[in-house]
């Protein structure tokens, strides 16, 4: 009886050791497990914050470089820009290669286009950036220059020559091919002024208009601010007649813009006036500028803004003091725009649209019988014929 009890009760006691030891050593996994677990986050965290170090200097590195490129218009960012869309067009150059019918010519032709473009978009890009950043720094350029940097790039580069008659770009495909040529042109004219205009080209046509006003005064007008772009110094027209110059700056400000003309437009003025009596009138003499007013006033030269806005008062002062006359014209959209030039050596009779290459080029002489007229019928029934003629070889001449 002894025996047993003894059998059972070390029975027991050994269950309840092997449990205990169970029990203990699931403790010891488990402690084990968490600490593996807080050992593996640690060295995540570790890894992470070693990571997040080696990221802020390369990070820190970046933006280093691209401060130290801010004023030579970031020429690693617009590198990087240029690749991007130069490999995009490999992309397609290789998928003509490589199909079924496989295009070789075209695929190079796309492979050099591709580099030129390259080259196009960092040069773009870094004229953007810099100025951007000029902008950043005198935030009075942009009044002063009237237009944001976006459309002063666009104002450097002049519109690229097109084999597609002008025309198409204003009206539809479907006008184009089912309307008569006379039609077409009007109704391309119309949608041209319709159309709205990024600044610098609403600029463009109010200098156009003022230059109208002035050959109608018998002047001959050099569109100088159209013709030579960035390299203008700020005169915009040189209207001369038999003994007079007048040198003239338009500006065409909106309502909107809710500021007036200061005082800086009129000493650039002013000075592109010095420059241009110096350059046409006196090269080889020396001027006392001190008596410059009265020298002007002698050479017939004669200083003159037009502008859509008011001056500010010290502006007016300037003007005043300078010897600069002001004017102020409203653009009138409805004026006779189309030009009707005679070729006096072939006598051929040629007609221009606002948007055909030789418009600005073309100067109007009415003593020799040119003029203006409002419409393209009107222009032809007089016997003139368009500037550029359009065939259905898909040649053209613009003459």
């Amino acid at each position: 009886m002894h025996f047993w009890v003894i059998v059972i009760v070390i029975f027991f006691l050994w269950s309840f050791l092997n449990v205990t030891l169970q029990s203990i050593k699931n403790i010891k996994e488990k402690k084990l497990q968490k600490e593996q677990v807080i050992f593996a986050h640690e060295k995540l965290q570790f890894e992470q914050k070693n990571l997040f170090i080696e990221y802020k200097k390369v990070v820190k590195k970046s933006l280093d470089i691209l401060v130290k490129e801010k004023t030579q218009g970031f020429p690693s960012l617009a590198t990087a820009i240029a690749d991007f869309y130069e490999n995009y067009d490999m992309i397609f150059a290789y998928y003509l290669e490589s199909k079924p019918r496989p295009a070789y010519k075209q695929a190079e032709k796309i492979k050099v286009i591709a580099k030129e473009k390259k080259l196009f978009k960092k040069e773009f890009l870094m004229t953007k950036y810099i100025i951007e950043y000029y902008e950043t720094l005198f935030p009075w350029l942009r009044e002063y220059v009237g237009f944001s940097s976006d459309e002063l790039i666009q104002s450097i580069y002049k519109e690229v020559d097109t084999e597609e008659d002008p025309v198409s770009f204003y009206i539809t495909k479907s006008e184009f091919e089912n309307l008569s040529t006379t039609e077409r042109n009007q109704r391309a004219l119309e949608n041209y002024w319709k159309r709205d205009k990024v600044s610098w080209k609403i600029g463009r046509d109010y200098e156009r208009y003022i230059g109208y006003i002035y050959e109608t005064l018998g002047f001959c007008v050099e569109y100088h601010g159209i013709e030579k772009l960035k390299n203008d110094l700020g005169i915009d027209l040189i209207c001369s007649n038999v003994n007079h110059f007048k040198v003239i700056q338009c500006k065409y400000w909106s309502a909107e813009k809710g500021y007036p003309i200061r005082e800086n437009h009129i000493t650039q003025l002013y000075g592109t006036t010095i420059k241009f009596y110096l350059d046409r009138i006196r090269k080889d003499q020396k001027t006392q500028f001190d008596i410059f007013p009265e020298l002007l006033k002698q050479s017939n030269i004669s200083p003159v803004l037009v502008t859509t806005a008011e001056l500010s008062d010290t502006a007016k002062e300037f003007a005043s003091i300078l010897g600069i006359r002001v004017d102020t014209i409203k653009m009138d959209k409805s004026y006779p725009c189309i030009k009707c030039n005679i070729n006096f050596q072939t006598n051929e009779r040629i007609y221009h649209l606002p948007f055909d290459q030789q418009y600005d080029r073309t100067k109007i002489d009415i003593t020799k019988g040119e003029f203006w007229v409002k419409t393209v019928k009107e222009a032809e029934n007089l016997g003139f014929r368009r500037a550029w003629r359009w065939r259905p070889n898909n040649e053209n001449i613009d003459t």
